[in-house]
């Protein structure tokens, strides 16, 4: 069985959801304007636009994470996939027409 992401990678994903609402005072509607700005992060990475940002995990990126699994594991950057080899570039089907 294959997982999108490792399970630890989740918990750590939401852990700073956690550490804000109840570690650092903030006013609720704060809270929710960040989570609000991850909402927007979400959407970037699935609404098929690669902006092509080589250190930003853009669409393009995350869908060769939903393709393959074993790829392009990174949140917000390509850092940590690049230092550890589970990079996988997207293939831009316009250049691949043109050869």
């Amino acid at each position: 069985m294959r997982l999108a992401f490792h399970p630890l990678d989740g918990v750590l994903q939401a852990l700073p959801h956690v550490i804000a609402l109840f570690l650092v005072p903030m006013h609720f509607k704060t809270h929710i304007f960040l989570i609000f700005l991850e909402l927007l992060w979400t959407v970037n990475i699935h609404d098929c636009i690669n902006a092509k940002l080589w250190h930003v995990m853009g669409a393009g990126n995350h869908t060769v994470h939903h393709i393959t699994y074993c790829h392009n594991y990174g949140h917000f950057t390509i850092w940590m996939d690049w230092m550890f080899g589970a990079l996988c570039y997207p293939t831009d089907d316009d250049e691949s027409k043109n050869m």
